[in-house]
């Protein structure tokens, strides 16, 4: 006849559930899970019949205000007042990305009626203030969260970033994902030669980076055979750069 083991003390069964549950706890925390590798929002664009060019494309208007298209995803950013932008550059805006929370666009775009209910990207504490001024489609961002992005066969991996100093900034610093050859950063506010200096290592995988000096675009691309940050050719308003290779790998 079979002897039924004996029940378990209950202060040692506790104990040892304890222990399990604190063990198992550690080798969850050890395990390295990022912020940004689940992205807070998703958006499915459309594709539509937009002609979708290989590689990428960026030209700035104005100050500050910059259009970027990739494989035919395009998104504005920092949209400026001056109303550089042509009514056919408007009409293929698929995002808005606003890295400046003091952005001053409010009086010519405050009613949302030049981006007919497109998508925005900005920081946290900028949403209410947007909304306030009739503009609610807004996906706001803290440090290190992210949106994915689809159009067609076109993904966007859009991450807020700290600064290159490993601050968190109070404008949003974002990296653009489109593969490894068109990574984009957007830095809105001012760098010093140094913080540039560090854009290679802080954000090692950029290809292209978008920044603001003196109140004027400053293009830099990073060559993956040198350390240091390269200015681009000069950037005329308007004028198209091209960058990275035709499918973004």
């Amino acid at each position: 006849m079979k002897i039924p083991p004996a029940p378990c003390p209950l202060l040692p069964c506790l104990s040892m559930f304890l222990l399990s549950l604190l063990l198992w706890s550690v080798l969850w925390s050890a395990t390295p899970v990022h912020a940004a590798d689940v992205p807070r929002y998703r958006i499915t664009i459309p594709s539509g019949m937009a002609r979708q060019e290989p590689g990428g494309i960026v030209r700035f208007f104005g100050a500050a205000t910059a259009l970027l298209r990739v494989r035919g995803l395009s998104i504005l950013v920092d949209p400026g007042t001056d109303g550089a932008l042509s009514a056919s550059d408007m009409a293929g805006i698929d995002l808005v990305l606003l890295s400046n929370p003091d952005w001053s666009g409010l009086a010519r775009w405050g009613s949302g009626a030049g981006w007919g209910g497109r998508p925005v990207v900005a920081m946290a504490g900028t949403a209410e203030r947007l909304r306030s001024h009739g503009i609610h489609s807004v996906y706001p961002l803290e440090t290190w969260e992210g949106i994915t992005v689809r159009k067609g066969d076109t993904r966007l991996r859009l991450t807020s970033m700290p600064d290159p100093l490993g601050m968190r900034p109070a404008r949003l610093a974002a990296m653009l994902d489109f593969g490894p050859s068109c990574r984009v950063l957007v830095n809105h506010g001012e760098l010093s030669a140094d913080e540039i200096g560090l854009i290679p290592q802080r954000f090692p995988g950029a290809r292209l980076a978008l920044l603001r000096q003196a109140g004027a675009p400053l293009l830099l691309a990073m060559e993956q055979d040198r350390r240091e940050p390269v200015p681009a050719h000069a950037v005329a308003h308007g004028e198209s750069y091209r960058f990275g290779s035709p499918t973004c790998q």
